[in-house]
């Protein structure tokens, strides 16, 4: 009597174990794969040597220091390249916080980035400076199929003030889905303000982290003209206030084709260097980022961002191409706006690690907590089974 009793008991809690085995993946599990309410936090580039085009001065006709013996830029009629200075040190600075609403079944984030350069004393260091929100669903890491996005950039030393709210967006940013797998992804660029696939392009290990492997993405962007990307956020509402008029002026200029190109740019494109041309902005991003799968979480970033202006979209493209094909190639010395490498610095990439590697290890002891849990219960039902299969001894 006592063998079969104790059976039943070891085969009821073996059936129990091996019932919570399951559940744990297809219950718990899911309840841990969440962005966490207190999502966000800072990500700093390391400081560069930038060109940029310094706005202000060319509009008020100021060469730039490092130009000042140039006899080229002497006069009224300096060309762009006075304008622009080649070693400007610059770093971008970005602050997440979650603000309303923050629930069960979403999470709303307020990204604040500033790209600014250090040689000089605030506010003038200001190069742009841009207010990002979207909300997220928790468990697809995706935008909410609503309008409550909004975007707002200022960017007064490249001519932009764009502001645009209550849209709806498709696309990863932030975060990736956890469990990421090796495909293209929806990319949601904010300069573009559109979609566009990021790609798979192969699994590694990052210095310092050679125990887990990330997924690398690259998404090359561009060329956006961005006087017709930002002509048609300012008509969403269809009128363009003075203001808005203003910012687009400074994305399309038309000025003497001296003031852009070379003499031998001048001689090969048949132009004479009197001759007014019209001059639009363009924007290009290379970027690549590394993703911890299972969390999602975003471990490294980097960019090769491209401000220039070109004549037409043939040219852009050219412009555009050569530096997808090599990054670390010469600028436009006359015709660029701003190109630099934002890369995340050290500080940044340890903090996303860890963030990354703590949401892992929980997932990973949920998953040993279910294979311990499954194998005592089926070592249960094993005992129950022999105990009931037993043969009670008998008496003499």
């Amino acid at each position: 009597m006592t063998s079969r009793v104790s059976g039943f008991i070891a085969l009821t809690l073996g059936v129990a174990l091996v019932a919570v085995a399951v559940l744990l993946p297809s219950f718990l599990l899911p309840r841990l794969k969440v962005i966490p309410l207190d999502a966000g936090g800072k990500t700093v580039t390391r400081e560069v040597d930038a060109t940029l085009l310094d706005s202000r001065a060319f509009g008020s006709r100021e060469v730039l220091p490092e130009h000042a013996d140039d006899p080229v830029c002497e006069g009224d009629g300096a060309p762009v390249s006075c304008f622009i200075g080649h070693a400007t040190p610059v770093y971008g600075n970005r602050s997440i916080s979650v603000v309303e609403p923050a629930d069960a079944d979403v999470v709303t984030l307020r990204a604040g980035n500033v790209l600014m350069r250090t040689d000089r004393p605030e506010p003038d260091n200001i190069i742009s400076a841009t207010v990002d929100t979207i909300t997220l669903n928790r468990r697809t890491a995706l935008p909410v199929e609503e309008p409550v996005s909004s975007f707002h950039a200022t960017s007064p030393r490249l001519g932009l003030d764009d502001m645009r709210n209550g849209f709806t967006r498709e696309g990863v940013q932030y975060q990736f889905p956890f469990d990421s797998d090796a495909r293209s992804y929806p990319y949601f660029d904010t300069t573009a303000q559109e979609v566009q696939p990021i790609d798979f392009v192969d699994e590694e290990v990052r210095p310092g982290h050679e125990d887990v492997e990330v997924m690398r993405y690259n998404q090359q962007v561009g060329p956006v003209n961005m006087f017709t990307a930002i002509s048609g956020v300012f008509n969403l509402d269809g009128e363009v206030s003075e203001h808005e008029k203003a910012s687009l002026n400074a994305l399309r200029m038309t000025t003497p084709a001296r003031d852009w190109y070379t003499a031998s740019e001048l001689e090969e494109r048949g132009l004479s260097p009197d001759e007014r041309v019209t001059m639009t902005r363009y924007y290009a991003n290379d970027r690549t980022v590394w993703v911890e799968p299972s969390t999602g979480v975003i471990v490294h970033g980097r960019e090769y961002l491209n401000y220039f202006f070109a004549r037409d979209d043939a040219e852009a493209q050219a412009m555009a191409q050569a530096r997808f094909d090599d990054p670390d190639a010469a600028v436009n010395p006359n015709r660029t706006a701003l190109a630099m490498t934002a890369e995340w610095n050290e500080a940044t990439q340890e903090r996303q690690w860890a963030k990354a590697l703590d949401g892992r290890s929980k997932l990973n002891l949920l998953g040993s907590v279910g294979w311990g849990v499954g194998i005592a219960g089926a070592l249960l039902i094993l005992l129950g089974v022999w105990l009931l299969r037993r043969r009670p001894q008998s008496r003499p």
